[in-house]
């Protein structure tokens, strides 16, 4: 995906969440302001967008693992919330696919660099807040808890073209059917099912606190249906 389509996801997710923030607003008139100051430091960081990477690697065991693809995730917590996934890498223009393969570094700890994110940032003018990173075998497991069929994750580096549109679709179909899920409200359920103990450390890992990375999940699937949750990517 080039950019001039992401520029335009974000001009649309700016549009939503502005028309919902004044929804929000006018339904919220007159509403007591007492509870402000015990909301806690995990939740308040939910409290308005945030965009968070999401990265797959082909395997977090390995000493030097191999980026797969990444997305961004732009999310904003009203009430409804509103979410939209965005494919980063791979992509078919070869010039933004090489300048985001040759900014990815992992640092000693297992955690993305900084100057990657930075990269990110300044490619596409959009802030990172976080970064979540998964493998091939976390993103099969999180199918299969979330009851996701079809679903085989990518473990080689795409090059051709028809490389890039099976791995970016198989991404696609796992974000539609995330949408669907919570649009459902069946998201609730199937996140009990998650067995966090079989992703961390070796699956799953983010440079998030593990109380902001629930508070965000929890507000947002206990904020009822969104009202906007969009998959850009044509695949």
């Amino acid at each position: 995906m080039k950019k001039p389509t992401l520029l335009f996801g974000l001009l649309l997710f700016a549009a939503c969440a502005i028309v919902g923030f004044l929804v929000a607003s006018k339904s919220n008139t007159g509403s007591s302001t007492n509870n402000v100051g015990s909301v806690s430091a995990a939740t308040a960081l939910a409290s308005s967008q945030q965009n968070y990477l999401l990265i797959q690697l082909d395997n977090m065991s390995q000493s030097s693992p191999k980026l797969i693809q990444s997305w961004i995730v732009l999310t904003y917590y009203s009430t409804p919330p509103q979410i939209i996934f965005l494919p980063l890498y791979p992509s078919y223009d070869s010039s933004q696919n090489s300048s985001i393969a040759s900014s990815f570094a992992m640092t000693s700890s297992g955690s993305i660099s900084s100057k990657f994110a930075k990269s990110i940032s300044d490619l596409y003018k959009v802030k990172v807040d976080g970064s979540i990173i998964t493998d091939a075998a976390g993103v099969n497991a999180i199918a299969n808890w979330y009851g996701i069929s079809g679903i085989q994750a990518g473990t080689s580096t795409a090059q051709t073209d028809d490389e890039k549109h099976a791995l970016l679709l198989n991404s696609q179909t796992f974000f539609q059917n995330v949408c669907a899920q919570l649009k459902s409200g069946a998201a609730l359920n199937q996140y009990t099912s998650m067995q966090w103990s079989q992703l961390i450390p070796g699956h799953f890992q983010t440079d998030l606190s593990f109380e902001q990375l629930i508070a965000s999940w929890d507000r947002v699937i206990r904020s009822g249906a969104p009202q906007q949750c969009d998959v850009l990517s044509k695949e």
